[in-house]
């Protein structure tokens, strides 16, 4: 098996080496715990007595082999049940400008569900074209949505409404309903669904992120907000107040900004002020919007 195994890893870090495509996936798929052990500790051996180069990330046949076999060492040993190295190369890899797709793949298939919708989400605003398709795909996925799903939310898109939403999500497990629910939003905005409609769904139950990303984004109606302001508690008043002058200020309305802020801070209670959109707006004000805050009784947020 040793020599069998050694024999290989020799071909794909040749491949590696020459520039083509490492397919470590399937080395490592037909091993049991001991072959991946064997092939783990020969990747490393090899590893141990390659020099060092300065820079690591200069692309020359020194730094190509010691990649090939740091991938074959950190798959073997996720096989294996340390997945921690992997993460660590698909995560550099990621920030080197590849597909973040196989990293949000393997936190996935290790329960880090949490972790990889977060990453997701986070390479949502640099992606373009296919790379943001595959992510969008993922997310999707995360709801885990029966056949037709996708077919199911075009043809709501076409026709929104609030009976329609509760249809749709009706049969919805609880252990998915929120990650199914975020998909679905990102889902109906890439189609092209009016983000006042959008918002209203994102409000149905709760406020949700993406509620608060369409509101602070300037997408959204200050009239829309302030409309689902009237339909919830008093309690939450500042809450909206500061998400519409969010969007107040996203439109240019310098007055309504203020306005709206210095009401939130008016009715807020119990600590619950929309000091995030108010630093935001804080940060971004020039010295006429500044004194207009100061006089409306916003407070200044020292660094």
């Amino acid at each position: 098996m040793f020599t069998s195994l050694a024999l290989e890893l020799g071909t794909l870090v040749d491949a590696g080496v020459a520039g083509r495509p490492v397919d470590v996936t399937s080395l490592v798929a037909g091993l049991d715990e001991e072959g991946l052990r064997v092939l783990e500790g020969v990747a490393r051996s090899e590893l141990s007595r390659l020099p060092t180069p300065l820079f690591e990330h200069q692309d020359s046949a020194l730094t190509r082999r010691r990649a090939a076999l740091r991938q074959v060492a950190a798959h073997a040993a996720d096989r294996l049940g340390r997945p921690e190295e992997l993460i660590d190369l698909l995560r550099n890899d990621w920030l080197r400008g590849r597909s973040v797709v196989p990293l949000l793949e393997l936190l996935r298939a290790h329960g880090l569900v949490d972790e990889a919708n977060l990453t997701a989400r986070l390479a949502l605003f640099s992606a373009e074209g296919n790379e943001e398709e595959r992510i969008e795909e993922f997310l999707t996925a995360g709801g885990r949505p029966p056949d037709g799903w996708i077919e199911a939310v075009r043809a709501f898109a076409r026709a929104p409404s609030p009976d329609g939403w509760r249809d749709l999500l009706r049969f919805t497990p609880p252990e998915v309903y929120y990650h199914r629910v975020r998909s679905t939003l990102r889902l109906l905005r890439r189609l092209g669904v009016d983000p006042d409609v959008v918002f209203e769904l994102a409000t149905a139950d709760a406020v949700t992120p993406d509620a608060i990303e369409l509101a602070e984004s300037g997408l959204v109606s200050v009239a829309t907000i302030l409309e689902r302001m009237n339909e919830g508690p008093p309690e939450s008043r500042a809450l909206w107040l500061g998400l519409a002058a969010r969007a107040a200020f996203e439109q240019g309305d310098r007055f309504g900004a203020t306005r709206f802020l210095s009401e939130a801070y008016r009715v807020g209670k119990d600590g619950f002020f929309p000091t995030i959109q108010a630093m935001d707006i804080r940060e971004e004000a020039d010295d006429e919007l500044q004194a207009m805050l100061d006089r409306a009784g916003v407070p200044r947020f020292e660094d």
